[in-house]
C-alpha cells in the first residue's frame, strides 16, 4: 500500500526531469496520475515507465501559455479518473529562446515577461481555479507549487523567472488561506540546482563545483530529492502542513552569502584562529 492510494494527481511538466520523477513517485505511492506536458512525445517516456511499473496513468497535452489549457488538463483528469485530489504545479518556462532573453531587466521585452508569467504563474492559478471545486467535492485536496531559490533571492539573471516563482509562492499562501476550511492544503517547495539529464549535459564541471560549494550538503540534488518531499506534502501524512514554504535545496538559501568563500579560506588555513 502506498501513501497516495486512491488519490488522483495532476502533475504538470511531467515529460522530463523533476516533473517526470514526481509523476513516477506519485504512481509508485498508489495515485492515478495525469502526466501533463506540452507535447505528446514529451510525456511518452514518463507514461510508459509508469505503466511498465504497474501504475495508473493517463496523459494530456497543451501549451500552458494558453489560458484554455488549464481547464483542459483538469477535465482530462476527471474524465480519466473521476476527480482530482492532488495538483502539482511543476511546469515552468525552460525553452532556450525565452531563457536567453530573460537576462537584464533593462534589456528585456514585454513578450519575455508575458510568456514567463503566463506559464509559471498564471497557468498554475488557472489550474487551481479549475481543480479546487473538484477537490472540495471529494472532501479536500493538496496543491504543491514547485518554486525556486530564484523566487526568494535576487540574482544576476532570469528576473522574470524569479518574479514568477515568487508569485507562485504567494499564490500557495492565498490558496491555503482562502480554502483551508474546505479541506484544501497548499504548500510550496523551493528547489535549487537539480541535476536533470539536460542540465548535466549542458553545465560545465566548474559550474557544478561552484554550486556544490554553496550547498550545505556535499552534493546537488537529483530529481528524486524533490519528488519525495512533494509526494509527502501531497499525502495525508502532511495533513497539518499548509501555507508552508519548504526549502528543498540542500541549504542553498539558508546560509550567509560568503559561506563558500569562508569554507575555502578555512580549508586553506587562512582564517585567523583566536
Amino acid at each position: 500500500m502506498g501513501v497516495l492510494d486512491g488519490k488522483v494527481a495532476i502533475v504538470t511538466g511531467a515529460g522530463s526531469g523533476i516533473g517526470a520523477r514526481i509523476a513516477q513517485v506519485m504512481a509508485e505511492q498508489g495515485a492515478s496520475v495525469l502526466a501533463a506536458a506540452s507535447r505528446a512525445e514529451s510525456a511518452a517516456g514518463t507514461t510508459q515507465a509508469i505503466r511498465d511499473a504497474g501504475g495508473s496513468v493517463a496523459s494530456a497535452f497543451g501549451d500552458l501559455a494558453d489560458p484554455a489549457t488549464a481547464q483542459g488538463l483538469v477535465d482530462a483528469a476527471v474524465e480519466a479518473f473521476g476527480g482530482v485530489d492532488i495538483l502539482v504545479n511543476n511546469a515552468a518556462v525552460t525553452d532556450a529562446a525565452t531563457l536567453a532573453k530573460d537576462a537584464n531587466i533593462a534589456d528585456m521585452d514585454a513578450a519575455t515577461w508575458e510568456r514567463t508569467l503566463r506559464v509559471n504563474t498564471i497557468a498554475p492559478a488557472l489550474l487551481c481555479k479549475a481543480a479546487i471545486p473538484h477537490m472540495i467535492a471529494r472532501g479536500g485536496g493538496s496543491i504543491v507549487m514547485v518554486a525556486s531559490g530564484r523566487g526568494v533571492q535576487g540574482d544576476l539573471g532570469m528576473p522574470a523567472y524569479g518574479a514568477s516563482k515568487a508569485a507562485l509562492i504567494n499564490l500557495a499562501l492565498n490558496v491555503a488561506t482562502q480554502y483551508g476550511k474546505q479541506g484544501i492544503r497548499a504548500n510550496s517547495v523551493v528547489v535549487g540546482m537539480v541535476m536533470t539529464p539536460p542540465l548535466a549535459a549542458s553545465i560545465s564541471p566548474e559550474m557544478i563545483e561552484l554550486f556544490t560549494a554553496h550547498h550545505l550538503t556535499p552534493y546537488v540534488a537529483d530529481p528524486q530529492d524533490i519528488a519525495g518531499p512533494v509526494a509527502f506534502l501531497a499525502s495525508d501524512a502532511a495533513r497539518f502542513i499548509t501555507g508552508a514554504t519548504l526549502a528543498v535545496d540542500g541549504g542553498m538559501t539558508s546560509h550567509a552569502a560568503p559561506f563558500a568563500d569562508v569554507m575555502k579560506l578555512s580549508a586553506a588555513g587562512m582564517l585567523k584562529q583566536d
